[in-house]
């Protein structure tokens, strides 16, 4: 699966014939395609679930969080692991010594439901289970949602409250090099505009996820980001697979190696706003080129709960780590 289609899944069932997972990670949210991996498992069983719970008070999260907790107290020991949004390395933290608990000095072999993580949290994620040594053998499973919410260019998160480095994630910058700013893009055009107005970049590139989840969903991308995209010329607009994380992966390979664009140039900044496929994509070429660029991020001054109007539907296994090059 290094390079393949994804594959849907109708049931999720064990990841192997060797027996039970060491560790199932998800997050719950009030979206409700937290519960889709959930409620699609068959003969599934790991030694660990661990729930990553975001702060903030929900009504719907709280609800999901009893949904998950009656699905899942059959399938292994239940864990639930609050998390900040503003800073989810603790909580990372916790995972990984949950994780270690079981195994002690063997690899883990572990599920991740991608599904409702902040694409910040799923960065530190990987690489905390990276830098443990625990990401040799994950599978990785993503639920799109049946729709979202693109009335105004906000279907999830509202405003920003911040934009910064992701901790941990800092690349190397030479100041008497322009700065380059790769930005995935998604549905949230007034995010990505803020993010981009914020930087002031030399030059931006902007990567749209083609094709898309769906065929109706075909140019939303480049609606809900009609002005950014009018400002940059047509050489500077790419596209990466919406679901193969390696398509991003090699996009950014061939990017930084560019005579004219390559980061031998510029001082690289990635900014994963597009599909979370992309983002597991964007970390498997920081994982082989630490230090080359800087993962940027733009926190939402709030997320939009009202907008979770929509049901989980189809769920994928997107990847495997064990089919990763070095």
């Amino acid at each position: 699966m290094t390079s393949g289609s994804p594959i849907e899944l109708g049931e999720v069932g064990p990841s192997t014939s060797e027996g039970p997972d060491d560790a199932l990670i998800l997050a719950a949210s009030w979206e409700e395609r937290c519960l889709g991996v959930p409620q699609r498992l068959r003969d599934y069983a790991a030694q660990k679930v661990i729930i990553t719970v975001y702060d903030g008070p929900s009504a719907l999260r709280k609800k999901h969080i009893a949904i998950l907790g009656d699905v899942l107290k059959s399938k292994g020991e239940v864990h639930q692991v609050p998390a900040l949004h503003s800073y989810p390395i603790e909580s990372v933290r916790k995972t990984v010594d949950l994780v270690r608990s079981t195994v002690r000095d063997r690899p883990p072999r572990i599920t991740i439901d991608m599904s409702t993580f902040t694409k910040k949290h799923l960065l530190q994620l990987l690489q905390g289970l990276d830098l443990a040594g625990m990401l040799g053998d994950c599978r990785f499973l993503y639920t799109e949602p049946q729709d979202y919410h693109t009335a105004d260019d906000e279907p999830i998160a509202q405003g920003i409250s911040s934009v910064k480095a992701i901790e941990t994630f800092a690349g190397y910058n030479t100041p008497s090099r322009d700065s380059l700013l790769v930005l995935f893009l998604g549905y949230e055009g007034r995010r990505a505009l803020a993010l981009w107005e914020h930087l002031e970049p030399n030059i931006t590139l902007a990567v749209i996820p083609d094709p898309p989840y769906k065929p109706e969903w075909f140019e939303r991308t480049e609606t809900q980001n009609h002005y950014l995209l009018s400002c940059l010329r047509k050489d500077q607009v790419y596209k990466t697979h919406s679901l193969i994380p390696h398509d991003s992966e090699q996009f950014l390979d061939d990017l930084i190696l560019n005579p004219e664009l390559g980061s031998h140039r510029y001082n690289y900044r990635i900014a994963p706003l597009g599909t979370k496929s992309q983002t597991l994509g964007i970390y498997r070429f920081w994982r082989r080129h630490r230090g080359h660029v800087t993962m940027m991020y733009a926190r939402p001054f709030r997320y939009r709960e009202e907008n979770a109007t929509f049901p989980f539907g189809r769920t994928w296994l997107i990847d495997q780590s064990k089919t990763w090059g070095n």
